[in-house]
């Protein structure tokens, strides 16, 4: 009884935060842009001068309505208010998957999306010039997209619920790729271990510790 009242909340708040975010999208491109804040994802112990406000950083205005599909009408919604559904969806799928029983695969398939959605978008900033990263909010925007994905990837792989082989390549491509841009980024001085947290995938961090700054490609 207990699992299906949370079920119940979940799918309610869940489809409130997805029908509010597209409705009040210019009301919430206007909150996230006042709110002062590190972004709930971000180191707490990062420097306050590195890292950004992710909601607003200019890689997630190029790259967002790539991940989050809103149909034809995209133009009318503010990329903050996109990003907000897409960490909007990611924490339906956290609080299902705590609420659901282990086996579900619809929990399953929601970790599974919620780990590709990431990946692809955190692809989609690595894929900007090096440089792009200096900016704190581009940086804070690529920290929380690498850091979510591989915590959902990891999620998935724990679940009971089977990954469809199709889906776990895909996991492992996006895993492969941002491991490798992680390496270059650290020895580029665009990325350091603090600004990551201290909860972060075990791989994120080792590359951290491994790799040396070779040059800081941020000063000119």
């Amino acid at each position: 009884m207990i699992r299906q009242l949370l079920t119940l909340i979940l799918a309610f708040v869940g489809g409130f935060l997805m029908v509010g975010a597209w409705i009040w999208a210019p009301q919430i491109s206007s909150a996230m842009s006042s709110f002062v804040s590190v972004g709930p994802s971000v180191s707490l112990f990062a420097d306050a001068n590195r890292l950004g406000r992710p909601e607003v950083a200019p890689v997630v205005r190029s790259c967002i309505f790539r991940v989050v599909d809103v149909g034809p009408d995209a133009t009318k919604m503010e990329p903050s208010a996109a990003y907000f559904i897409l960490k909007a969806g990611s924490m339906q799928a956290s609080v299902a998957a705590l609420a659901g029983k282990p086996d579900d695969p619809r929990s399953g398939f929601r970790t599974v999306l919620s780990a590709i959605k990431w990946g692809e978008l955190a692809s989609c900033i690595y894929a900007q010039d090096d440089r792009e990263l200096c900016d704190p909010d581009n940086r804070a925007a690529m920290v929380e997209a690498t850091t979510k994905f591989f915590a959902f990837a990891k999620q998935a792989e724990a679940s009971k619920s089977p990954i469809a082989g199709g889906d776990a390549s895909v996991i492992e491509n996006f895993s492969d790729k941002l491991l490798n841009a992680l390496k270059n980024h650290r020895r580029y001085g665009t990325l350091v271990a603090a600004d990551f947290g201290s909860f972060t995938a075990p791989e994120i961090m080792r590359i951290m510790r491994e790799e040396k700054e070779t040059r800081d490609i941020c000063k000119r």
